[in-house]
C-alpha cells in the first residue's frame, strides 16, 4: 500500500503558509453554497475501499443542502431486478454527508467560532486530502464547540474535530494524522459499506435521490442510523484499522511524520478513565491500534527525519 512521498515536507510548508492570508468562508456556509461541477474522470487514484402527499425531498431538506437531481431513470436503465444493492453514489453520498453535517453541530455543540484556527485546520485537512485516494471530492474541515475529545467523518467528506481534542494535541503532524484517519473513512467509502448492509435498505437495490426523493421517511431513518453509529456505536473494527494504515499513509504523502496519529493514540491512552472521549466507546482497543501502527511506522524508515511541526501548531493554538 505504501507509495512514494508525492509532496515534500519543505513544499507542503510552504504551501500552507503562503494560504494562510487567504480569507474563507464559514462552514456553515460552505455547506450550505451551491458546489461547483467538478471532473469526476478521474474520482480515484490506485489505492494501497416515498406517499404522493410528501414534500418533495429536494425542495426541501434536501433541497436545503444544494444537492442536485440526479437524472437517472431506473427504468429505462433495462437491467431488470438488481439483488444487491449497488455501490451509492457520489450526488447521493453527499445528500447523506450534508445531513449528517447539520446532526453534528446539533449534538456538539455548534461550529467553534475562530476563524483563524478553522483555516489552520482546513488547509492541514485540504494539503492531505489532495493527495488521498479521492483527491476530487471537495471537503470540508469543521471545528465542533465541545470539550470531548472526538473526530469523525460523515460521508462526503464532512470531516469534524472537536476543541477539545485540538487542545490534546502536541504538534500539527499529530492533527495531520487525525484529519487523515478520518479522510481515510471517506476515501474507503466505510459508511457507505456499512449502509448498504442496512435493513433500511434491503428492499432497495440502488440508491438514489430520485428513491430518495419518494421516500423522505427513509431518508430519515437512513440519517438516524448513519449518526448512531458515527457518534454511539462506532464502525467495525477492521474498517477503523484500515483507516489508520490509509491515514499513516496520506499524512506521509502529505509531507507530516508519519507516526503523529500513533502519538495522539498514546496520549489517548494515558488518559483513559479520565478523559472525555468517545473514541474508547467507538473505536478498537487503544493499545492495539497503537501495537498495528507501530508494526506498520517500520515500512516508513525515513518517517522520523519528517516534521512534527510543534512550533507552528502552538503558535495557532494560542488563540484558543
Amino acid at each position: 500500500m505504501r507509495k512514494r512521498r508525492l509532496i515534500g515536507a519543505g513544499i507542503a510548508s510552504m504551501g500552507l503558509l503562503m494560504c494562510l492570508s487567504t480569507p474563507s468562508s464559514g462552514f456553515l456556509e460552505d455547506l450550505f453554497a451551491p458546489r461547483p461541477p467538478k471532473d469526476s474522470s478521474t474520482e480515484t487514484r490506485p489505492s494501497p475501499k416515498q406517499k404522493q402527499d410528501q414534500p418533495d425531498l429536494m425542495e426541501g431538506l434536501g433541497g436545503l443542502f444544494g444537492a442536485e437531481k440526479k437524472d437517472i431513470d431506473l427504468l429505462k436503465k433495462g437491467l431488470g431486478v438488481i439483488q444487491a444493492l449497488q455501490p451509492i453514489g457520489e450526488e447521493e453520498e453527499l445528500a447523506l454527508g450534508q445531513a449528517v453535517a447539520v446532526e453534528a453541530f446539533s449534538r456538539f455543540g455548534g461550529e467553534y467560532h475562530n476563524a483563524s484556527l478553522t483555516r489552520y485546520v482546513n488547509l492541514v485537512g485540504q494539503t492531505i486530502a489532495e493527495v488521498s485516494d479521492r483527491p476530487n471530492l471537495a471537503y470540508h474541515f469543521a471545528i465542533l464547540n465541545s470539550e470531548e475529545q472526538n473526530a469523525f467523518a460523515a460521508p462526503g467528506g464532512y470531516i469534524f474535530v472537536t476543541i477539545g481534542l485540538l487542545k490534546t494535541l502536541k504538534n500539527e503532524a499529530e492533527l495531520a494524522g487525525v484529519l487523515a484517519h478520518e479522510i481515510a473513512h471517506v476515501t474507503q467509502k466505510h459508511m457507505l459499506e456499512t449502509i448498504r448492509r442496512s435493513a433500511l435498505l434491503s428492499n432497495v437495490s440502488e440508491l438514489t435521490l430520485t428513491v430518495l426523493n419518494k421516500d423522505p421517511q427513509m431518508f430519515s431513518n437512513l440519517i438516524d442510523e448513519i449518526a448512531d453509529k458515527l457518534f454511539t456505536k462506532g464502525l467495525d473494527k477492521e474498517k477503523e484499522f484500515e483507516a489508520d494504515e490509509y491515514g499513516v499513509e496520506f499524512a506521509y504523502r502529505a509531507g507530516y511524520n508519519p507516526r503523529g496519529l500513533r502519538d495522539y493514540l498514546v496520549t489517548l491512552q494515558s488518559q483513559e478513565g479520565r478523559a472525555r472521549s468517545r473514541f474508547f466507546s467507538t473505536h478498537p482497543n487503544t493499545s492495539e491500534r497503537i501495537a498495528k501502527l507501530d508494526g506498520l511506522l517500520r515500512n516508513y524508515p525515513d518517517g522520523d527525519a519528517l516534521p512534527l511541526l510543534a512550533e507552528r501548531f502552538a503558535r495557532y493554538l494560542r488563540s484558543v
